[in-house]
């Protein structure tokens, strides 16, 4: 099960990456639609946030841990995602223009520094897809359904 879901992850991973790449051909086969410019980025980061998991449940299922249930681990997406996320919000422009013009007076060098630091959404799209990936945690304990675990309390006896 794990090989399969493996493979099946991987060959997922190759054909998003496609879809990312020929995104505009791809949009370009629909002819003339009517939707605005940010739905259209919000699905072209969708996607890399969509690799990012696939090859973050790839690392984890090549980790082989030993875990009885299935989980997702909060405290790793908040280790490993947290500046991501937070990177990916502030990227489209306005909240950042927002504080480099009230705390540093619009500073062309600040403005610019900023500019291509948060303008990287793919990288931080895919490093917050990675985390969620990382963060599911699966089981592949074979459990037969008619198997069931017995024991026995012991009381302690007074003499």
């Amino acid at each position: 099960m794990r090989i399969f879901l493996i493979v099946t992850a991987f060959v997922n991973t190759m054909l998003y990456l496609l879809v990312y790449a020929y995104y505009e051909n791809i949009m370009g086969l629909f002819g003339n639609v009517n939707v605005t410019g940010g739905w259209l980025t919000f699905l072209k980061i969708l996607d890399m946030v969509i690799v990012g998991f696939l090859i973050g449940l790839i690392v984890a299922m090549l980790l082989r841990l030993r875990i009885e249930k299935s989980f997702f681990d909060y405290r790793m997406l908040l280790i490993v995602g947290i500046l991501p996320f937070i990177f990916l919000i502030l990227s489209p422009g306005q909240v950042t223009n927002f504080f480099i013009v009230k705390l540093f007076n619009s500073s062309r060098q600040i403005s610019e520094a900023a500019f291509y630091f948060f303008s990287r959404q793919t990288i931080w799209a895919i490093w917050f897809g990675f985390a969620i990936g990382v963060s599911v945690r699966l089981s592949f304990k074979k459990k037969l359904k008619h198997e069931m675990t017995y024991w026995i309390e012991r009381t302690p006896r007074l003499f």
